[in-house]
């Protein structure tokens, strides 16, 4: 993301120069960066059938092909994070978006097969391209398209050019009036087109862009400049099968000549169309593991004086595995690669603490109180006040404190125990030491406490063996950060060395913390739901949860408790009243209008204990 490139900026740089985004990201790359987009993916939770990115000609995803990860078959040979989704799913849009914006991204550029087509599911891409096009909105990313112009005819008395002209002035009517569609500094809409790949000649090229109704920046696939002419405002580079040798053409050769220049950077290239039926492969470029990736960006940044932009390709082309997105397969290293490759100032920490802002959406979808916390969350995330976002996810969380879980191996199916002050592992539950709690202990980070002994998993004394034993809160041998694998299986990351991971992989009988390999299936783990202890006070009054917190307005407390009493103190122990708007057995809601800024206290007592919690009106 460039530094020099804001949205509202009143001076005029050079023509190729963005309206973009300002974010308190510190970057290295100086140019705008924008990812191809894909909106072509549906699922019965939005439409009724699984759409056909999906399914190709012989997929079924509602297959399981995995019962323990619940892993679906799909047109892929690799698999989303969160699953197959729905384009319109609002929370798989922020979940993408927020991940791109703490990566370096500075827009999205929609695949977008416009308003009117020969294609059967044109009227469905519209609807999820306008769902994508107004969540970018919401969420503070720029936005632009690029078209296709494959699905042309003859029909509904239309010439092929007519289909293209009647979606230009939909982009007019539509996308031109957002203020986060993307504009040069001079104020042109910026936009593109894939290939052409039916409309050749330019006279059917100065028809279309009459619909424009005023000057753009057009840009198509470099080596089909010469389709549009005139209408050209420069080209863009893709992936192709000659990989980084025609990427270097494209800097040394072509970029120099363009009026604007697009750079592109992708993972790699590996289809699923002869597999799916859907015809034969392309071509193949090995992924290495992030390393082609590395490459292309290593080349775009060498090359950044050649180029106006660069493209990042694709975020979920899934069926030709040109993804950015997490997947099983690579978890978040695309990401991660980028954000180093850009010098954001963010790591997979803050990736994997937006994965948690989804599925705790997933989670709590029924519930109203806890979506206004976690909308209070993605906002906190889009202004990048990281710490705010976390704690709002902290809080809810925090209910389940006293919750219990076995922690089972994926490798060997076993499952971690205390004995006495080491941590082993046994393929039988066989008494309560298997019993563990996750207690929220601040900034995404968890306690591993033992149900019956109350001793914290800990590295303190770095043996390699993991260390179960009392010891001082806030000590970061003790905190351990949960990295998501596959929505299933979790990894437990110390906070106190920068690489140990709980795993298993030496088979010593004993758990150990060391740095691991991604793919080791002896680092990853499975919560497994225990029951209750018997005389284990499950109603503690940490099942608590207050929001917001600091306001002006009104404030709610939730509890797995009934209430039965509540007040509020001033800082000079002064108790004063409370205007209550609704009350009920397991929560409440007062307003702070009639109070003067300042700190507060809220008791809270319920069938058990006490408790006070600070409050902060505004």
């Amino acid at each position: 993301m460039s530094k020099t490139f804001f949205k509202y900026c009143s001076i005029l740089f050079f023509v190729g120069c963005f309206y973009t985004t300002f974010s308190q990201q510190t970057e290295t790359f100086d140019k705008p960066v924008y990812m191809h987009y894909m909106p072509w993916f549906d699922s019965p939770n939005y439409n009724n059938n699984w759409g056909s990115h999906w399914t190709m000609a012989n997929k079924n995803p509602n297959v399981i092909v995995d019962e323990i990860t619940g892993e679906r078959e799909i047109a892929s040979h690799y698999y989303p994070l969160i699953g197959p989704y729905d384009s319109q799913d609002p929370d798989v849009i922020e979940y993408h978006f927020l991940l791109m914006k703490y990566s370096g991204v500075d827009g999205i550029l929609i695949n977008w097969y416009g308003k009117v087509g020969t294609n059967g599911d044109i009227d469905l891409l519209l609807e999820n391209s306008n769902a994508i096009a107004d969540k970018s909105k919401v969420l503070d990313m720029d936005f632009s398209v690029i078209m296709e112009d494959r699905f042309v005819g003859s029909e509904n008395g239309l010439n092929p050019v007519d289909y293209v002209h009647i979606n230009i002035e939909y982009l007019k009517n539509n996308y031109f009036l957002n203020n986060n569609f993307i504009r040069t500094s001079s104020g042109k809409p910026f936009f593109g087109i894939f290939g052409p790949i039916n409309i050749n000649d330019e006279a059917s090229w100065d028809y279309a862009m009459t619909a424009t109704g005023e000057d753009v920046v057009f840009l198509p696939l470099y080596w089909d400049k010469y389709k549009v002419g005139q209408n050209a405002g420069g080209g863009y580079d893709w992936v192709i099968d000659s990989g980084v040798s025609g990427i270097n053409y494209f800097y040394e050769s072509v970029a120099p000549s363009l009026d604007f220049a697009m750079g592109c950077a992708y993972p790699g290239f590996k289809d699923f169309y002869a597999e799916g039926g859907w015809g034969n492969n392309y071509f193949y470029l090995n992924h290495n593991d992030g390393e082609l990736l590395n490459q292309t960006l290593d080349m775009a940044i060498q090359n950044k004086t050649s180029i106006d932009a660069l493209q990042l390709v694709t975020w979920n082309d899934f069926g030709e595995g040109t993804m950015f997105e997490p997947t099983y397969e690579y978890g978040f290293k695309m990401l991660t690669n980028l954000q180093i490759k850009l010098g954001v100032s963010y790591s997979e920490y803050e990736l994997q603490q937006i994965y948690r802002l989804f599925d705790l959406r997933k989670k709590h979808s029924n519930d109203q109180s806890i979506k206004n916390i976690l909308n209070q969350s993605r906002d906190y995330f889009i202004t990048y006040q990281v710490s705010n976002a976390i704690a709002l996810m902290d809080n809810i969380e925090d209910l389940n404190n006293q919750k219990l879980y076995y922690i089972k191996n994926r490798f060997n199916s076993n499952y971690l125990f205390q004995d006495g002050g080491v941590v082993r592992y046994s393929a039988e539950t066989s008494d309560d030491t298997f019993k563990w709690k996750l207690i929220i202990a601040g900034n995404g980070y968890y306690y591993l406490e033992n149900a019956i002994s109350g001793d914290k998993i800990h590295i303190e004394n770095q043996t390699g063996s993991l260390e179960c034993s009392s010891i001082d809160l806030n000590v970061q041998s003790s905190l351990w950060e949960k990295r998501t694998v596959n929505g299933t299986h979790i990894r437990f990351l110390n906070k106190s060395a920068s690489n140990q991971y709980i795993n298993i992989e030496n088979d010593l009988g004993y758990a150990e913390h060391s740095s691991i390999n991604t793919n080791w299936q002896s680092a990853q783990w499975e919560l497994e739901d225990a029951s209750n202890i018997l005389g284990l006070n499950e109603t503690t009054m940490k099942n608590i949860l207050m929001f917001p917190n600091p306001t002006d307005g009104l404030v709610s407390i939730k509890s797995s408790n009934p209430i039965s009493n509540i007040s509020i103190y001033d800082v000079q122990g002064k108790q004063v009243n409370l205007e209550i708007i609704k009350k009920s057995i397991s929560g409440i809601t007062f307003s702070v209008k009639n109070l003067e800024t300042g700190i507060y206290f809220i008791n809270i007592q319920n069938n058990f204990e006490k408790t006070m919690i600070k409050l902060i009106v505004e």
